[in-house]
């Protein structure tokens, strides 16, 4: 019986599980501080995705006709959006978790934060978050490898 086969896979076994764990750990996440990793201003493309300059926008009424029509999908039974996003500057100090002052899970008056942003980033036509980014969803979510939970990091804007 020739033995090599059975120590070369033994040793090429041994070699992947010690350095593959190694390796995943190592790796760095392109996104760390969550929204305001991506929602950033890219002047090679021309494009301004801050918070603060979509906020702007937003409290003018100018709101993209998909993401208007998302927030009307995902707003609480029985509430009318106007289509006109309130003042919020305020927010921009912590994105998303000051967000949640009005878009938390029990909103009565705003789209919950989750069921918005689920359809804002993972559907539609035009959807860059599904183009560009993959539709990963380690981009916003973090898992804590030691304890398994999973959190939304936040912060100021970039």
């Amino acid at each position: 019986m020739n033995i090599r086969p059975i120590l070369l896979a033994c040793t090429v076994f041994v070699t992947a599980s010690t350095l593959l764990p190694l390796a995943a750990h190592a790796a760095t996440d392109a996104y760390p501080d969550g929204c305001v990793s991506c929602h950033v201003l890219d002047k090679a493309k021309a494009q301004d995705g801050r918070m603060s300059t979509l906020l702007k926008a937003w409290t003018a009424g100018k709101i993209d006709a998909d993401l208007l029509a998302q927030s009307k999908a995902s707003m609480p039974a029985g509430v009318a959006l106007k289509g006109k996003h309130p003042a919020a500057e305020d927010s921009l100090e912590d994105i998303p978790a000051a967000c949640l002052d009005c878009h938390g899970s029990d909103s009565k008056k705003a789209p919950p934060f989750s069921r918005l942003m689920h359809l804002a980033h993972l559907t539609g036509p035009k959807n860059e978050f599904v183009t560009a980014f993959k539709s990963d969803c380690t981009a916003c979510h973090k898992l804590d490898a030691k304890t398994g939970e999973w959190s939304l990091p936040s912060g100021p804007e970039k």
